[in-house]
């Protein structure tokens, strides 16, 4: 590893790495800290520094994000507030990142949690920068010479797939639950920023009105924070009735392994294991699964 990061610091790498911080009720997200504390280790082996980008709309909140973004490896917090936006949408986050970049220095690499709307943030991003996009990375590094290299699981979770990246900034997505956390550093705070972009006159294609709570029945299981999981030990179609009742009560989406597709408790789209979608919940309950 020193050799290879010795001949990365002959050169002269690119900007800093920026987070696209995806956040919730005041704290943020499992995935973010994922993405910062990630980005911080190959940062400091570059001699380069993390940016955590939280934009909000009209009404941002007043967290001590600060601390957050530090403890898990962000070395400065770029707070956007978004003027006559209050919901924003994929094509707004991806408006407002273009103009950061042509205010401030421009991201060596950009990652962004690997959600249905972070995909589409994304792409979008990509286009606009005229560079590439890799989506649903389990894992990023810079190659030997200094071109970012992400990791994608493919065929079915079969293969490893490596995107290298001829042109910087680099996009890539993130899979949530990939890598993990570790500790949070101690007394260790992001210098923090803030900036206001006014997007009133801004002819969007969408906009949205309003937020409702997803339907924990309909909800894409990779989006969902309670999950109760059913495997071929429910036995009976009875008593997964039974689960689905209990999974009502708890407010939780319901899962299941091909086994349970298998049988015809749950569709392929809400499997889960070696065949079926990586999942991140805050709270998960398994019933009937081997393993």
């Amino acid at each position: 590893m020193e050799g290879k990061y010795k001949k990365l610091d002959e050169q002269k790498m690119g900007g800093p790495i920026w987070v696209l911080v995806n956040h919730s009720r005041g704290q943020i997200t499992f995935v973010t800290k994922e993405m910062l504390q990630d980005a911080d280790e190959v940062a400091r082996s570059l001699g380069v520094q993390v940016w955590a980008i939280l934009i909000n709309g009209d009404d941002p909140t007043e967290e001590p994000w600060d601390e957050q973004m530090g403890a898990f490896g962000a070395d400065h917090l770029l707070r956007v507030s978004a003027i006559g936006m209050p919901y924003l949408t994929a094509e707004a986050y991806s408006i407002i990142l273009e103009e950061l970049s042509g205010k401030y220095e421009k991201p060596y690499l950009m990652i962004i949690a690997n959600s249905i709307e972070g995909q589409e943030i994304a792409a979008r991003l990509a286009m606009k920068w005229h560079t590439g996009y890799a989506n649903d990375c389990v894992s990023f590094s810079i190659g030997i010479k200094g071109q970012v290299e992400a990791t994608r699981i493919t065929y079915g979770e079969q293969l490893e797939t490596i995107v290298v990246f001829s042109k910087e900034p680099a996009v890539i997505s993130f899979r949530p639950g990939s890598a993990g956390i570790g500790v949070p550093a101690k007394n260790r705070k992001a210098k923090q920023y803030t900036h206001q972009i006014d997007l009133t006159s801004h002819p969007f294609r969408q906009k949205v009105k309003g937020i409702f709570p997803a339907d924990p029945r309909k909800i894409d299981i990779t989006e969902a924070d309670f999950i109760v999981a059913c495997g071929h030990g429910v036995g009976t179609q009875e008593n997964f009735l039974i689960l689905l009742e209990l999974a009502d009560r708890l407010g939780a989406s319901v899962a299941g392994t091909r086994r349970a597709n298998d049988k015809g408790w749950i569709n392929i789209e809400r499997r889960v294991g070696l065949t079926g979608k990586t999942i991140c919940p805050q709270f998960y309950m398994s019933i009937g699964i081997a393993g």
